[in-house]
């Protein structure tokens, strides 16, 4: 019977509405707690107690690594691929959403009658009798699948929720989100399609995703928020993928500091700096098996970053051997992650490389693996097992090395271990842990070498001249040794086989022969010493006259070579010619004549440089750079140098010679004096400048600048001759002349005239004017003034040097009488001071400071001592004793310098050690006590000013100072 199409207009919108609500269902339940398991990426090894994942192996403790930052260097690393990638698993039935689906052919139902597109008939014709059967294909459903069994689909009359009883529905293909599902009705018993429209509903799932953060010990703050994507659409279980990266804090390209979130698929992992170990997976288990809710779930993953070590005991590297069949010995360890027992390989170079030219693990940066040559020994390592921390081995070579294409070898083959470690880092041997040059070995581990050698030991060179230095560690060779030949085998010589009897040299001309005194063996050199020197261009012939072996046991007791000329020529350079009678090869004002001797033919003339060594920086003289010298025959040459442009100064001479063998010979330096240059009498200094107040005073005529000593020719004092009592410094650069007869108040003029000893004049004239000493002002106001002496007056008697009538009162304070620290004197109006204290003041000296009253405002003056001349009493220092408290005390010139009248109110000055005079600061005038705050007095404002660090002290001030005891106790004077 035809079935056709009824819809019931009245029931489509309670079916679409039932549709919508079944739609929305979840079939999950909080059954059993999550789980979370690391895995890592390159050596499958799991936490995961049980896998059924192809590649994967349950381990307890699972262990991976990074990458080095470092490319090059033994810091850098090599690892296997994706060993710096770890991937998290997280099983959580919970997490596992479902919904029903109803396929509704777009809303109208399947009609089974008419077989469509969508319908398509397999047994008998329609669907209204036993054994009819269709297969539709729920194309309105293709992105979903069907997730169960035959017994969850569900044959419903179209728009209802009515199912049709007597009807069988199987899984054809349950669909894959690209494909529709098909799905094949067969009829039981029943009429079940007469005029009615089918719907398919039954259970679909999405692919979900879920997070979890991921942290390890040196990123605390900087978690990595990982994305997990299930592994099917009903399966529960999530999966996604970490990249480990070693932290990198320098600033600039390459830092790398905190984690970055990632969707967890290969292209996009999250990342995770690390530094060591462990890294940490947390997942928030929102619904569990009992009533805790949001519980934290974690796994923990190792980090291991070192690398296997592999030692190889034999054959001893650099040994050399006749045996072709050597066997190798060694031992491979890891002590954290454990080995990879199928990565162990050793590695030999079997190439026909004799030179061992290529080596046989590359050399190279670790962005990509090196490259391996020759074979792999065959070496069977099924004993162990992966994990394993240690992996002893022993092979011995079953094909001839380095290979059965050669028949009489004398080749250097190279061999070397790479190790792996279960967590991804690969080892190499190393040959010479003291190396860590990478163009010699992978991260500076060297290959190891074994020289197979079958050919008698053979001279390779001679080098004349060249000896070997033990002064240093490792030994090297030594240049112009003039007693020594250097002879090189093809390879290295047994020591203990050579003696010195088994050579014997020629020189080439009639120069005779030589056994030599002594040899020494380094590795394939044997350095001869002949104890008889070699002329500089001589060749000679060396000759094995005893028997030699080598370290493979091959021995020789001929052969010979003619040395190759090393020795440089032996130069002689003078100087002569310069404008100094007495030192005409090292002084001059212009010319100086450089004479070049060799003892052999040279490829050319000489060439000369002259340097500049004053004033700083070094010049080279302008058309004296390389210059070549001119023959003057039989080997010599010579060069006159100018002065050029240059000043005056030291001068530097650096001659290069090179023989016809082209050995050069350097005599001389860029930086070392050689000569001095003097072109002129350099600018004197006269004292005194211009004027003086004594009448027997010091003139000094100072040349100290000059290149050279000087001597005085002339000398006169204003036109009178006065040579003769002229006085040379010790250098001969400084004159003196005190004159005889006292000086009378008018301008004189001293004239010196003077030769250096390159030969150079000059005349000094120094006019001054002699004058008598004004006494020095005391400045006073009417009140208390806080004054003081900068030196002792020539009357020290203080009616004599407070004489002014309006001086009332005259005040000391000397605290080192704490007692009774006051003295006072006073007086009225012309008539003597009487001291109002005991201990009194009868005297006015420089050092202590004063308070004066005055009515007036009239200046003090007082005869002051001045500077001390050439016959005075020996100078002394005024000191200032101090006690504990306040002090008052005076401003000292100890020069008596600034004792006159115009010194007044100036600051004091000391001269340094070069004679520069420089102000005074507060902190320097009392810087051998210590002292607190300092005051001065202000008599027009009457106030106390404070005198800090940095101020000047001034000439005729009083200061109060507070000082205290030292940390010993003691109260140093005040040295001013």
């Amino acid at each position: 019977m035809k079935l056709s199409v009824k819809l019931l207009s009245g029931l489509t919108l309670i079916a679409l509405v039932a549709v919508a609500v079944v739609g929305l269902s979840h079939s999950a339940s909080a059954a059993a707690d999550a789980k979370v398991y690391v895995t890592n990426k390159a050596s499958g090894l799991t936490t995961e107690p049980s896998t059924a994942v192809s590649g994967r192996t349950s381990a307890t403790t699972v262990y991976g690594t990074y990458k080095s930052y470092a490319s090059t260097g033994t810091s850098a690393r090599d690892i296997v691929a994706d060993s710096d990638r770890f991937i998290v698993t997280i099983i959580d039935a919970d997490l596992n959403a479902t919904t029903t689906i109803t396929s509704d052919e777009d809303g109208t139902g399947y009609d089974a009658d008419a077989v469509g597109t969508d319908v398509l008939q397999i047994d008998g014709t329609g669907l209204d009798s036993t054994d009819d059967a269709v297969q539709l294909t729920l194309t309105d459903e293709v992105s979903n699948p069907i997730i169960g069994t035959d017994s969850d689909i569900k044959v419903l009359i179209a728009g209802t929720s009515t199912v049709v009883t007597g009807i069988t529905a199987t899984i054809d293909f349950a669909g894959d989100g690209t494909n529709p599902p098909l799905v094949r009705l067969d009829v039981d018993f029943g009429t079940h399609a007469d005029g009615q429209a089918l719907d398919i509903q039954y259970p679909s799932s999405k692919v979900d995703v879920t997070t979890a953060t991921v942290k390890s010990v040196v990123d605390t703050g900087g978690t990595a928020v990982l994305t997990l994507t299930e592994t099917g659409r009903n399966t529960g279980r999530f999966e996604g993928e970490v990249l480990v990266r070693e932290r990198w804090a320098n600033a600039g390209a390459g830092q790398f500091t905190a984690g970055l979130a990632g969707d967890g698929t290969t292209g996009d992992p999250a990342e995770i700096p690390a530094v060591g170990g462990p890294i940490t997976v947390t997942y928030v288990d929102a619904a569990t098996s009992g009533t805790a809710t949001n519980v934290n779930r974690t796994a923990s993953y190792k980090i291991d970053t070192t690398v296997p070590t592999a030692t190889i005991s034999t054959p001893a590297s650099g040994s050399e051997t006749q045996n072709r069949l050597p066997t190798f010995t060694g031992t491979v360890t890891d002590n954290q992650s454990g080995l990879d027992v199928s990565a162990f390989s050793l590695n030999i170079d079997d190439n026909t490389d004799a030179a061992n030219a290529n080596m046989v693990i590359s050399a190279g940066n670790n962005l990509s693996l090196p490259t391996v040559i020759g074979k792999v020994a065959s070496i069977d390592v099924s004993a162990h097992t992966d994990g394993t921390t240690s992996l002893p081995f022993s092979y011995t070579e079953t094909v001839v090395l380095p290979n059965a294409g050669v028949t009489n070898p004398d080749h250097t083959v190279d061999f070397q271990v790479r190790a792996a470690d279960l967590a991804g880092n690969y080892g190499y041997s190393d040959s010479d842990s003291s190396v860590g040059n990478d163009g010699t070995g992978r991260h500076g581990a060297q290959p190891h070498t074994i020289k197979i050698d079958q050919v008698i030991p053979q001279i390779s060179s001679a080098d004349s001249g060249v000896g070997l230095d033990t002064s240093v560690s490792p030994t090297v060779d030594k240049a112009n040794v003039r007693d020594t030949i250097k002879v090189t085998f093809d390879g290295k010589i047994k020591d203990t086989s050579v003696s010195a009897s088994d050579f014997q040299v020629v020189f080439s001309g009639a120069g005779g022969t030589f056994v030599p005194a002594s040899v020494t063996v380094k590795d394939a050199v044997v350095y001869l010493d002949l104890d008889t020197t070699i002329p500089s261009d001589n060749k000679p012939t060396v000759k094995i006259q005893g028997t030699i072996q080598d370290l493979a046991g091959n021995s020789t007791d001929a052969g010979s070579a003619v040395a190759n000329d090393k020795l440089a020529p032996v130069v002689t350079v003078t100087q002569s010619g310069g404008s100094a009678a007495g030192d005409p090869d090292g002084l001059t004002n212009d010319k100086m004549t450089v004479s070049v001797a060799s003892d052999e033919d040279l490829q050319g003339p000489p060439a000369i440089t002259v340097t500049d060594l004053t004033p700083d920086p070094d010049v080279t003289v302008t058309g004296f750079n390389s210059t070549l010298a001119v023959a003057q025959g039989g080997n010599t040459w010579s060069l006159v140098v100018t002065k050029s442009s240059s000043a005056s100064g030291d001068r530097a001479v650096k001659v290069v010679a090179t023989d016809s063998a082209g050995n050069s010979a350097t005599v001389g330096k860029d930086t070392t004096k050689t000569y001095v240059l003097d072109l002129a009498v350099a600018a004197a200094t006269s004292s005194p400048a211009t004027s003086t107040t004594q009448s027997n005073p010091f003139l000094t005529t100072d040349f100290s600048s000059d290149q050279s000593a000087l001597s005085v020719t002339e000398a006169t004092l204003d036109d009178v001759d006065v040579t003769s009592q002229v006085i040379a410094s010790a250098n001969s650069k400084k004159f003196f002349f005190q004159p005889t007869t006292a000086l009378t108040n008018k301008e004189h003029t001293y004239v010196v005239k003077v030769t250096d000893a390159a030969g150079n004049t000059a005349t000094v004239t120094n006019t001054f004017t002699k004058s008598d000493r004004t006494d020095f002002v005391l400045e006073l106001f009417a009140g208390w003034n806080a004054v003081s002496l900068p030196s002792n007056p020539l009357d020290t008697d203080v009616n004599t040097v407070l004489s002014n009538t309006g001086v009332k009162q005259v005040v000391a304070y000397d605290a080192t009488t704490p007692s009774q620290p006051w003295r006072i004197a006073s007086k009225v109006g012309s008539g003597a001071y009487t001291s109002q204290t005991t201990p009194g003041l009868s005297t006015v000296s420089a050092g202590p400071g004063y308070w004066v009253e005055t009515s007036d405002f009239e200046d003090q003056k007082i005869s002051l001592e001045g500077p001390t001349g050439p016959g005075d009493a020996r100078p002394g220092l005024t000191t200032i004793a101090t006690g504990n408290g306040w002090n008052l005390v005076g401003v000292v010139d100890q020069s008596r310098t600034q004792t006159q009248a115009d010194n007044k109110g100036t600051s004091l000055t000391r001269p340094d050690a070069g004679g520069t005079n420089n102000a005074v600061k507060s902190s320097a005038y009392f810087n051998t006590v210590n002292n607190g705050r300092a005051y001065t007095f202000d008599t027009v404002d009457s106030e106390f000013r404070e005198l800090v660090d940095t101020d000047n002290v001034t000439i005729g001030s009083g200061i109060w100072v507070f000082i205290s005891p030292q940390d010993n106790g003691q109260l140093p004077h005040i040295v001013p």
